[in-house]
């Protein structure tokens, strides 16, 4: 069940071009789905939606709504459709019969009629107070409310706008969006033509984008992004952007709000980076310091047995005992006072004492010859 085009073509009568405004389309919206018809000017969208309630018929193909034909009197009531310039489509005398037209042309009347009459206004947040006013002496965007309530008193299964914001400033833009949304939650099928898609892709839970006549996309708006298909809304473009600079942050972003999660993501990442680089410097100091330390371990270490070696060293005199130390030092003592006596004598006494030791050296040499 819902809205399905099979094949479809069309062409306008007296098209010079002879090309036709719809090439051999097809897709379906499915029953209770919000859908956005996406494209530029020329491009067939307008065309395409007045086939779903039979205002045109096909040249080629077929479109049927809940299995029937698009063009019956049911689908009508099923399918109710807001033009771009929705002031247009008003011409009663008060509000009150603009509102009541559509379900009185059904067999609606008495008591029903009137709770209709009354559910829609509010719905559209009209005040009742306005039922008796001409619908010409409203705003307008009042007229495009009224228009829409007479629309919704049918009750329809199916709601298809065609520039539904266009005109509207960015306030009455937030309003009919979030009235569309409420609608919806409802259980009625939408279905929006627009070029903007920043406002209505975050409400879209399909979207279908045309070129000259063709559908060129049809799926979810998160993947339209990531298959690269354009135009590409705002705040979709700043993340890609920003991820080209070496963020990475979620690029099917359709809300101010969504955007700001990530952009908040980003500002947190950089602590934990700036943490990371701190961290890595105190262990390279740690590093650094127990490095420091263990030479200065080395060091002492180096000290201690030097320490220790000089007491061995005085522990092995002081083991001698006193005789071998006395001995020791009595011979440099005796060795002390011999130099000393031959540097007093100066070098004639140190040539003649060298002399008389020369001849007692040979004395003593040939007493041991003889013997």
């Amino acid at each position: 069940m819902g809205i399905r085009v099979e094949n479809l073509s069309y062409s306008y009568s007296g098209n010079r071009k002879g090309k036709p405004v719809l090439g051999n389309i097809s897709l379906e919206i499915a029953r209770g789905e919000f859908a956005v018809i996406s494209g530029a000017a020329g491009a067939g969208k307008s065309t395409l939606i007045k086939h779903f309630n039979g205002i045109l018929r096909p040249e080629s193909g077929r479109v049927t709504v809940d299995g029937l034909d698009a063009h019956t009197r049911e689908v009508r009531r099923k399918v109710g459709m807001l033009f771009q310039h929705s002031q247009n489509q008003l011409f009663e005398e008060t509000v009150y019969k603009e509102v009541a037209f559509g379900p009185s042309n059904f067999g609606i009347r008495g008591e029903e009629l009137e709770k209709r009459v009354h559910e829609t206004l509010s719905l559209v947040h009209l005040d009742v107070g306005i039922l008796k006013r001409s619908p010409f002496s409203l705003s307008g965007g009042e007229k495009r409310r009224v228009a829409l309530a007479g629309i919704l008193a049918l009750r329809p299964n199916y709601l298809v706008l065609d520039e539904p914001t266009a005109g509207l400033d960015p306030e009455g833009r937030a309003k009919l969006l979030g009235r569309l949304q409420n609608i919806h939650g409802k259980g009625v099928g939408i279905v929006v033509v627009s070029h903007n898609l920043e406002e209505v892709l975050p409400f879209a839970q399909k979207l279908i984008s045309m070129e000259e006549g063709k559908v060129v996309f049809t799926g979810s708006p998160e993947e339209y992004l990531r298959a690269g298909h354009s135009p590409v809304p705002p705040l979709a473009r700043l993340m890609k952007e920003l991820n080209k600079k070496g963020a990475d942050l979620r690029e099917d972003i359709f809300t101010a709000e969504e955007a700001l999660k990530e952009l908040q993501k980003l500002r947190q990442e950089e602590p934990e980076k700036e943490k990371g680089i701190s961290g890595k410097g105190t262990a390279e100091t740690e590093v650094a310091e127990k490095g420091a330390t263990e030479t200065e371990i080395a060091e002492k270490g180096a000290t201690e047995t030097g320490i220790a070696e000089k007491g061995a060293a005085e522990t092995e005199i002081a083991e001698k005992g006193p005789t071998e130390k006395g001995a020791t030092e009595t011979e440099i003592a005796e060795k002390g006072a011999a130099e000393t006596e031959i540097a007093e004598k100066g070098p004639t006494e140190k040539g003649a004492t060298e002399t008389e030791i020369a001849e007692k050296g040979a004395a003593e040499k040939e007493t041991q010859d003889n013997a």
